[in-house]
């Protein structure tokens, strides 16, 4: 009876019987599907690998020899999971920054720990809607955009952001709220991904964004915001270190004198972090 959904659930099937090995299921709905389709299993913990042998081997033999800044780990359920990934960079990749992927049930339930252990987190939206109630994908944006915020970690919103501009050259109202919204909640970054990847307008989608960002950014009351954001990380932390506290005040300065900018000059780009 459990559900197995096809390309971001446009084919939903029932399993009625499972054998030794695969499954039989009822297709609940007519779909037309193409290569490469996903797959989700709601409320299922799959036991596969973090890394799969060719995800070794692009880290390896890619990344670490190209020198890249960021690694975009996909579905990633639990703390172990980030340390497998630096396993594998071994200490050639320790500078590499891990951006984990919350696209599971699994990795909302052990998101405290998986924030621990990251250098930054995605709210990926489209799979994370498969995998928990559509209705609910809401409340869990603003959860892990708060505790990112919260831990000095960089937070990008993503998928499903301007999706009718893949084919359309103007966005829809609500998805323009959507991008407005996720800003108003404290993310860091947002990111296109049809829109750009295969879309007709990619240009223009880029666009919307950026205009809708910078007209959300308008309505943030930065000083509310800082005082927010402090009072709760010394309700959660308790004191600062040193260095936190040198950023706080010049965050608070920065606002005070209505600074445009600030420069950070940094070494490992902790500070400025």
């Amino acid at each position: 009876g459990g559900a197995v959904l096809v390309a971001d659930g446009s084919l939903v099937l029932t399993v009625t019987e499972i054998k030794e090995d695969g499954i039989i299921a009822r297709a609940n709905n007519t779909a037309t599907l193409g290569e490469r389709k996903n797959m989700n299993l709601p409320g299922c913990k799959v036991l596969l690998p973090t890394l799969t042998e060719k995800d070794e081997d692009d880290l390896v033999n890619f990344g670490l020899v190209h020198g890249i800044d960021y690694i975009s780990a996909s579905f990633v359920r639990t703390g172990q999971d980030i340390d497998n990934i630096r396993k594998v960079l071994g200490p050639r990749g320790r500078g590499i920054k891990i951006i984990s992927k919350i696209e599971s049930h699994e990795g909302m339930e052990n998101f405290d720990e998986i924030l621990a252990k990251t250098d930054g987190i995605m709210v990926a939206r489209g799979d994370l809607g498969m995998e928990i109630p559509p209705e609910t994908v809401f409340l869990a944006q603003k959860m892990m955009i708060r505790k990112a915020n919260l831990a000095g970690k960089p937070v990008v919103t993503a998928t499903q952001m301007l999706e009718s501009m893949i084919k359309a050259p103007r966005p829809t109202r609500a998805e323009c709220t959507d991008v407005a919204n996720a800003v108003l909640d404290g993310t860091d970054a947002v990111m296109l991904s049809g829109e750009s990847a295969n879309g007709d307008y990619p240009t223009q989608a880029v666009e919307v964004m950026s205009a809708t960002c910078l007209q959300a950014e308008t309505a943030i009351h930065y000083n509310d915001v800082y005082q927010s954001l402090r009072n709760a990380v010394l309700e959660v932390n308790g004191p600062m270190q040193t260095a936190e506290a040198v950023a706080s005040s010049a965050v608070k300065t920065a606002i005070d004198i209505n600074a445009k900018m600030l420069v950070v000059l940094t070494e490992t780009g902790n500070t400025a972090r």
